[in-house]
């Protein structure tokens, strides 16, 4: 039964797929738990094991000792517990591996997600626990390119596949950002011997049309 409850309790971390923090784990911890996936995992096995009998708040401290989470986030690790004991310990401790998880993941994932705050905004089956962009169902970890700007696998690195064609980008930098705002508000509302590539719509005024595109391109990634 025990080494059961243990693969159904690590299963709820490796079900984590995916910073918007919206329950008790904040940024800070959604973040850490996507960059440490293994170790919290085998902490939370480790510790979950250890406390089976003497419930929640020993999991907590044991956690707490070895894990840089807030306590309101390992509270939800606690809750985890004792959802997998109440509900699935006939499936964990007669039933074969896959039941036990199963029946952790059916009856405990989504009280666990809701505690925590995790959630999957763009509905792209990568929740913000490691989706860079949950607003953006093209974002995320493994995604292919898609020449929009953006970087679509969330690895932090730019490959030509992401890149695009930008026409705001005032300084050549290859990202649309504050400096060029600086460099397009400079311009605006000019009429006569304009900026050279502010008027992006080339109708002779830099104007509202303009700053229209300016910020549709605005945090885009260019060539």
């Amino acid at each position: 039964m025990v080494w059961k409850f243990t693969l159904s309790f690590a299963a709820g971390i490796a079900m984590l797929s995916g910073v918007f923090a919206q329950g008790n784990c904040t940024s800070f911890d959604l973040e850490y738990i996507c960059q440490n996936t293994e170790y919290v995992q085998s902490v939370s096995s480790d510790c979950g094991l250890q406390c089976l009998s003497e419930g929640e708040e020993c999991l907590e401290t044991c956690m707490v000792e070895q894990l840089e989470l807030s306590l309101p986030c390992i509270g939800c690790f606690g809750e985890q517990v004792v959802c997998v004991v109440q509900n699935c310990y006939f499936a964990c401790a007669f039933g074969t591996e896959e039941a036990c998880a199963e029946c952790a993941l059916a009856n405990c994932e989504a009280g666990f997600n809701e505690c925590a705050g995790v959630v999957d905004f763009d509905s792209d089956t990568w929740t913000n626990l490691c989706d860079c962009n949950d607003s953006n169902p093209l974002v995320f970890p493994g995604a292919d390119g898609t020449n929009q700007g953006f970087d679509n696998d969330c690895n932090g690195l730019l490959s030509p596949d992401e890149l695009t064609t930008c026409l705001a980008d005032m300084n050549t930098d290859q990202i649309i950002g504050t400096a060029d705002l600086l460099i397009f508000l400079g311009a605006f509302n000019c009429n006569d011997n304009c900026l050279e590539g502010a008027d992006f719509n080339n109708d002779g005024v830099v104007g509202a049309s303009d700053l229209l595109i300016f910020l549709s391109e605005f945090g885009l990634f260019c060539f």
